[in-house]
């Protein structure tokens, strides 16, 4: 079954307003397609945020307080019926004043239905992008070699096919934020990445670090069929530039049965 699920956080107003998840909860509407699930641990920050946005005026920020604990914002029981095996994510990023204090942050990570992790794509102390296998350890060859910047948005995709055991992740920076070639991608086959990747979760899922972030998160996306793409809106064009048809018998003036009003 073709799902493909996406969330610009534009309907969660006003900024500052916590997050809450389901239908019945404030992260659908004008927003997108609801999180299925919204954690938030003890002094963790899940809220809407007006300072960063890549577009529109809102993204989703996430911080950790004083007390070590996790957070974040997910899609599962949406994203598809049954277990998928293939799951494919798109979420921009900004890494705000500070990487991690230490070790590798967990920024978004693939589980499976019963709640147990697939893979997870991580922020290390020096801006790298990683990926990490079922048992959390770092799979060779997926450490980007672009760094994620700093107060500086970016775009992250990636996929996880437990299935086969194959993943990718992509980064996109700078004047190539919207491009449709990774300024960075890595790859690898034959991983073990649980049975099915059937949720998604964006934020510090599992992480345990004191003031971490702040981060921000906006127009994320997640698919069981195939890469999301840039979420940039197409060019368009100035009222005054389209054409209008007019149908014949509508009673509008015209020379001919079917006339064209404007250029």
């Amino acid at each position: 079954m073709a799902v493909t699920l996406t969330n610009s956080l534009e309907g969660v107003t006003p900024s500052g307003t916590v997050l809450t998840q389901g239908a019945g909860g404030n992260t659908g509407g004008a927003s997108g397609s609801f999180f299925d699930v919204v954690n938030i641990g003890t002094g963790v920050t899940v809220a809407s945020d007006s300072a960063q946005k890549v577009r529109g005026s809102l993204s989703y920020k996430y911080a950790t307080g004083a007390t070590s604990a996790s957070g974040y914002v997910g899609w599962g029981a949406s994203l598809t019926a049954t277990t998928i095996p293939v799951s494919y994510t798109r979420f921009y990023f900004y890494a705000g004043a500070a990487y991690p204090a230490s070790g590798n942050f967990r920024i978004m990570a693939w589980f499976n239905s019963a709640g147990t992790i697939c893979a997870s794509l991580r922020l290390s102390n020096t801006g790298v992008l990683t990926m990490a296998n079922s048992a959390n350890a770092a799979i060779t060859g997926m450490s980007s070699t672009t760094v994620i910047p700093l107060n500086a948005w970016c775009r992250i995709e990636g996929y996880c096919n437990s299935g086969t055991g194959a993943c990718e992740q992509q980064l996109y920076v700078g004047a190539n934020l919207e491009g449709s070639t990774a300024d960075d991608l890595k790859n690898a086959t034959a991983q073990s990445l649980l049975a099915d990747a059937s949720a998604q979760r964006f934020g510090g899922s599992g992480n345990a670090q004191i003031n971490a972030g702040p981060w921000w998160y906006d127009d994320l996306g997640a698919s069981d069929t195939a890469y999301l793409g840039s979420a940039a809106a197409p060019a368009g064009r100035l009222p005054q530039q389209e054409r209008i048809r007019i149908p014949a018998g509508s009673g509008w003036p015209s020379r001919r049965a079917s006339a064209t009003y404007g250029r």
